[in-house]
């Protein structure tokens, strides 16, 4: 299988955890449903036609900086007015809170100098058009961290033949499933000194209405280093020697992409 890769990285990153409202947390890594619109993005895609045109794609997510995460408050305008309805303007009387107030704070967090390894893998002509744009530093849509105010910056990594492994122990350098795991070495050998894990529920894919369909617990090395890990799903061995974890394509599992 043919593995596009490339970097991204920016000053902020914000990719929102989907439980959090009025005090919106990120996540550690931009979770597959927001790598398929980051490709989007550089492909020039539409938000209408993105999810199946990169259904046969396989991504994986690395992290290449130590996540590091940053707070503060943030003025937001009120939008309703007394009527209910949209109403921008920042005249007081016109607002439909108690105290006539036209703004609120929140809390935002973001990640701060986040750096990722982004890969791509399937058979499909969507990649030979991605390298291209990847080697060119061309994009159709400005790509951002998250949020379209987080802009980012990327770079051509390099293409590779990935080959599948069978399940065993490997040294992954991407973040992973915890239904990858083996049940019972799992993460056995992981939990040395120096090594620090998070797991975080992220949506894997989305329906055609943007719908979740799966959610899945995913394993992160927020310093960055790779996780020795015992796994019962094929893992994939790049010829420049990283061992990766690739979600399979939205085609594989999602009838409506098939």
């Amino acid at each position: 299988m043919k593995v596009v890769a490339f970097d991204l990285w920016g000053d902020y990153g914000h990719f929102r955890r989907f439980f959090t409202t009025s005090s919106p947390l990120t996540y550690s890594f931009p979770p597959p449903t927001a790598v398929r619109g980051i490709v989007s993005a550089i492909l020039g895609l539409g938000k209408e036609e993105y999810l199946r045109a990169t259904a046969d794609l396989a991504i994986g997510v690395r992290i290449l900086e130590p996540v590091r995460r940053v707070r503060w408050g943030q003025n937001l305008v009120f939008t309703k007015g007394r009527s209910g309805k949209f109403d921008p303007t920042l005249s007081a009387r016109r607002k439909g809170n108690v105290q006539g107030m036209v703004r609120t704070q929140v809390k935002v967090e973001y990640l701060r100098d986040a750096r990722f390894r982004l890969y791509l893998g399937g058979k499909t002509a969507l990649l030979d058009d991605l390298e291209d744009l990847l080697q060119e530093h061309r994009t159709h849509y400005t790509v951002s961290l998250g949020l379209s105010e987080l802009l980012a910056d990327f770079a051509y990594a390099g293409s590779y033949t990935a080959q599948a492994l069978p399940p065993g122990t490997y040294d992954l350098v991407t973040v992973f499933p915890v239904e990858a795991l083996d049940a019972v070495q799992g993460l056995k050998e992981a939990l040395r000194p120096g090594v620090k894990l998070t797991k975080e529920r992220v949506a894997v894919y989305l329906s055609l209405d943007r719908t979740p369909l799966l959610y899945q617990d995913v394993v992160a090395e927020v310093n960055a280093a790779p996780v020795r890990v015992t796994v019962r799903e094929p893992v994939y061995q790049l010829d420049n020697g990283e061992v990766v974890y690739l979600w399979p394509p939205a085609s594989t599992h999602i009838p409506a992409f098939r």
